[in-house]
């Protein structure tokens, strides 16, 4: 069983820092009587409510980037980011744009990437640094605020050098750690393969059986789908059910994604955190981007039916919450 003085050291700590600087909205105990902020607490665990509450629409807001508390929220279903260097604000999107890995992939590749992507290798957790100056160029600071960076750089060097972030399993309604949850987080970074130069990248982490994209760039042509392609790929040679890529655009349902209810989102996190806690992202050094991608093609079957064969980890979101984007023409 897992020590709560961790969780119980992080409440005291955050607690104290949640009375004053808060929208004026949100204090009274981290309770608006409405209808909207009640519907939105159903969703934040009892013992979040110490040091984070409802903001708007799908918002949340706390007033600390400590790591323990950023993991928590992940564990929980939330996507962190910042509001500004003072704000953490937690989003858990009403509806989700989430791709299906397994029992049957819905990962879309073009012909003109896969063509591409011999041109370009793929890495993970080589240059979080790099990656985080590259968003920062390509998109301003945006939501990437130096506090929540930092809380990033935390967990991922725990990744590097213990495996995982160790955040704690409370069931809902509870304040004592039942047991602990491993969070992964991840930069993946995608390079020119003949110059070696970086030409593009993301921050993601993984709980459980998902894998969820953060922020991206790219320096190059190509790169981005490339990346794009060759990490769900990746994700599903490793096992992965879903592929989380938080709000709706385009590309994004190009790729295969559709969207997913926020309550279908959070109990697919709930029971996937405990069933498949033992996933894994992995890469071997620098690998040329074709070659993962191709890794489920015919010539390359035989070498990999056992990493594709059905266990466990075959299992979809239930329920039937998916729904695709409607056509263009439809109202």
């Amino acid at each position: 069983m897992a020590s709560s003085s961790a969780l119980g050291l992080l409440i005291q700590r955050v607690g104290k820092t949640m009375s004053n600087g808060l929208p004026s909205a949100i204090q009274n105990g981290g309770e608006v009587y409405n209808a909207e902020v009640d519907d939105a607490m159903a969703f934040l665990p009892r013992y979040l409510r110490v040091y984070v509450s409802h903001y708007h629409d799908d918002f949340y807001i706390a007033k600390s980037f400590d790591p323990r508390l950023v993991a928590q929220l992940m564990v929980e279903g939330f996507l962190p980011i910042a509001g500004s260097s003072r704000f953490l604000l937690p989003k858990l999107h009403l509806e989700r744009c989430v791709l299906q890995l397994r029992p049957h992939s819905n990962l879309h590749i073009s012909k003109s990437t896969r063509k591409k992507s011999k041109r370009f290798l793929l890495s993970l957790n080589e240059a979080f640094d790099e990656v985080v100056k590259g968003c920062h160029k390509q998109h301003g600071i945006n939501w990437l605020f130096p506090p929540i960076v930092n809380a990033f750089r935390a967990m991922q060097k725990e990744t590097i050098d213990h495996g995982e972030f160790e955040a704690q399993l409370v069931e809902n309604g509870s304040f004592q750690p039942s047991d602990t949850v491993p969070l992964r987080f991840y930069s993946v970074e995608i390079w020119n393969a003949a110059t070696g130069e970086l030409a593009g990248g993301e921050l993601g982490y993984s709980v459980g059986g998902i894998y969820t994209s953060l922020t991206g760039f790219t320096r190059e042509d190509a790169a981005g789908s490339v990346q794009l392609a060759a990490l769900g790929k990746l994700l599903l040679q490793c096992g992965f059910l879903h592929w989380d890529l938080g709000m709706e655009m385009e590309y994004k349902i190009q790729l295969g994604a559709e969207l997913i209810g926020r309550s279908q989102y959070v109990r697919e996190v709930h029971r996937t955190r405990v069933e498949n806690k033992d996933l894994v992202l992995r890469c071997d050094g620098r690998t040329n981007a074709k070659d993962i991608i191709d890794f489920d093609r015919p010539d390359n079957a035989a070498a990999n039916t056992k990493q594709r064969s059905g266990s466990k980890h075959d299992r979809t979101m239930t329920d039937g919450g998916a729904k695709k984007r409607p056509h263009k023409d439809e109202k």
